[in-house]
C-alpha cells in the first residue's frame, strides 16, 4: 500500500510518519512521496534521513485556491511512476481544497487535516467567510460523482471522534436517551492553548499564524464545531426530536485588542530592554496593520431551532490568548507544540434533568514528551476526567456521580500511557484509513467521512459570517436549514 504525504510540518513529523512507521508491518504500508514546499526542501531531506525514508520528493512554490498547472502536471508524473492507493493531506488549509480536487481527479483515496479548508481574509471579508463552506460543497460534489466509478475514502482528521474518552461520553449520552428519550439540551466548550505572539511575531509568524485573516477559528477550533454536532445529532437521532434550524453568533478579539491588553511598556517590563531591540515594527504601525488580521479568540453561541422553538443551545469558546508557559523573549523552534503552549479544554453536556456530563482536560507543561510521574492528575500531559452526575432516582444509577479517569480509558482502548491520549487517537484515524483501503472496513463504520461534515462546516463558515456581518454594521445573526 503506498501513500503520499502532502505536507510534512510539525504536525506529519509528529503524528503521520510515526505512525505509518509504526503500523509498516501490519498494512504493509509505505510512504512513496512527500510533497512540501520549496522553501522546506533542506529540512525535509534532514528528516527523512534520520527516519530511514527514501520517498519520492516533490518540492513546490507556495500556492492557495487553485493549483498552478505545472504543479498538477508534476503531482500526476509523480504518480504514474509510483503509483498511489492514498493520500495524507497535512498542508496550510488554505491549500487543502486545491490538493483534495488533485486526489479526487487521480481516483486517490484521501485523509485530509481539519479543518475542511479556510480562507484568505475569512474574517474580515463575508465572500471569504462563505466561502468555506462553497469550498465544502464542491468536494462533496466531486467525490459523489468519483463514487460512481470507484468506492474511495475521503476522511476529515478529527481525533476526537476517536478518542476513548469522547467515545465513552457518546455511551453515557445514548444510555440516558434511550432510558429517557431526552436529547442534548445544551453544550459549553471552551478551548484554551496559550498560544503566546509577541506583538512583532503576529506579522512575521506564519504557522498557525493570524497575518493572512484568519486565526483560531481555522486553527483547532474546528475540532469543536465539529465535536458538538456529532454529540448532538447522534443524541438526537435515537429520540427522533432533532433540530431544523441554526442560528449563529460570534464574537472575536483580534490582535488589535491584544495591544490594549499589553502595551509596548509592559512587554519591556517583562523581556527587559532586549524587547525593544527585538521589535520589527512600532506599536503604531501594528495597530494599523492587525486591522484585518485574523482572530485570536472566538467566542460562538450557536441555537438550534425545531419548527421555531429553540431546543438546544451550543457555547463554543476557542482562545489562543490564554494561560501560556511560554517566559522568554525568542519563540521556540517548535510552534506546533513546546513554545508555551498548553491545553486547558472543558465541556459540560446537559441532557435535561437527567443528566449532566463535565469533561475536565488540563496541561500545565509544555514540553509534552518530558514525563513528570502521575500524567493522568490535573496538569499531566493525559490529564483527562469525566464527570457524570445524573439523576439516579428516575435514571436507576447506584449513585448521582461518577467520576472516570483517563487511566481507565486507556486501559479500556488499549493505549500506552507513555504517549499522549490524543496522538494515539489521531494514529486509529490513520488505522481506519488503511483498513478501509485494504478493504477491511466497511463504508457504514467510517468514523469521519466528508459526508458527515456538512453542519460543522457550515458551522464554521457562520461563525467568520457573523463576526464580519457585525464589524460592517450588519445584523450579526447568522442562520439556515440543518435539514
Amino acid at each position: 500500500m503506498k501513500i503520499a504525504v502532502i505536507g510534512l510540518g510539525p504536525h506529519a513529523r509528529r503524528v503521520y510518519v510515526p505512525a505509518l512507521r509504526r503500523l509498516r508491518e501490519r498494512f504493509g504500508v509505505e510512504v512513496a512521496l512527500v510533497v512540501e514546499l520549496e522553501a522546506k526542501e533542506a529540512e525535509v531531506r534532514a528528516f527523512l534521513a534520520t527516519r530511514e525514508l527514501r520517498p519520492e520528493l516533490l518540492f513546490v512554490r507556495p500556492f492557495q485556491q487553485h493549483m498552478p498547472e505545472d504543479v498538477k502536471a508534476a503531482l500526476s508524473r509523480a504518480t504514474r511512476r509510483e503509483p498511489l492507493d492514498g493520500v495524507i493531506i497535512a498542508t496550510e488549509p488554505l491549500s487543502h481544497r486545491a490538493y483534495a480536487e488533485w486526489a479526487l481527479e487521480e481516483r486517490l483515496h484521501i485523509l485530509m487535516d481539519k479543518p475542511v479548508t479556510t480562507r484568505e481574509n475569512a474574517a474580515t471579508e463575508l465572500q471569504q467567510a462563505v466561502g468555506i463552506y462553497g469550498d465544502y460543497e464542491a468536494l462533496l460534489s466531486a467525490h459523489g460523482r468519483l463514487q460512481k466509478e470507484k468506492q474511495t475514502l475521503f476522511s476529515i482528521n478529527v481525533q476526537r471522534r476517536f478518542h476513548p474518552g469522547f467515545q465513552r461520553v457518546m455511551e453515557l449520552l445514548k444510555e440516558i436517551a434511550e432510558r429517557a428519550n431526552c436529547p442534548i439540551t445544551s453544550i459549553q466548550s471552551s478551548h484554551a492553548d496559550g498560544q503566546w505572539r509577541l506583538p512583532s511575531e503576529m506579522v512575521t509568524l506564519g504557522y498557525h499564524g493570524y497575518n493572512e485573516g484568519y486565526g483560531k477559528v481555522s486553527h483547532s477550533g474546528y475540532h469543536f464545531f465539529d465535536l458538538a454536532w456529532w454529540l448532538y445529532q447522534s443524541v438526537a437521532h435515537l429520540t427522533g426530536k432533532q433540530a431544523d434550524f441554526a442560528e449563529v453568533f460570534s464574537s472575536f478579539q483580534g490582535p488589535s485588542g491584544y495591544l490594549r491588553q499589553l502595551d509596548a511598556r509592559d512587554h519591556e517590563r517583562l523581556f527587559g530592554p532586549e524587547y525593544r531591540s527585538s521589535r520589527t515594527h512600532d506599536e503604531e504601525s501594528l495597530k494599523q496593520r492587525m486591522r484585518n488580521y485574523g482572530e485570536l479568540d472566538a467566542f460562538s453561541t450557536i441555537r438550534l431551532l425545531e419548527e421555531g422553538e429553540s431546543v438546544c443551545h451550543l457555547s463554543i469558546n476557542l482562545l489562543h490568548n490564554s494561560f501560556s508557559r511560554r517566559d522568554r523573549l525568542q519563540p521556540g523552534k517548535n510552534l506546533y507544540k513546546g513554545n508555551g503552549r498548553v491545553k486547558h479544554e472543558h465541556h459540560s453536556i446537559q441532557q435535561g434533568p437527567f443528566q449532566n456530563i463535565q469533561v475536565h482536560s488540563y496541561q500545565s507543561r509544555a514540553e509534552h514528551d518530558e514525563s513528570s510521574g502521575d500524567e493522568h492528575a490535573v496538569g499531566g500531559n493525559n490529564h483527562f476526567d469525566i464527570h457524570v452526575f445524573r439523576n439516579s432516582g428516575l435514571t436507576g444509577d447506584a449513585r448521582p456521580l461518577e467520576i472516570i479517569r483517563m487511566g481507565e480509558l486507556e486501559e479500556r482502548a488499549g493505549y500506552d500511557s507513555e504517549r499522549l491520549a490524543t496522538e494515539q487517537a489521531k494514529e486509529a484515524v490513520v488505522v481506519e484509513f488503511l483498513q478501509f483501503i485494504r478493504g477491511e472496513l466497511p463504508r457504514e463504520r467510517v468514523r469521519s467521512s466528508i459526508e458527515e461534515h456538512r453542519v460543522p462546516v457550515r458551522l464554521m463558515s457562520s461563525v467568520y459570517a457573523s463576526h464580519v456581518l457585525q464589524r460592517e454594521g450588519n445584523n450579526p445573526i447568522v442562520g439556515f436549514a440543518l435539514r
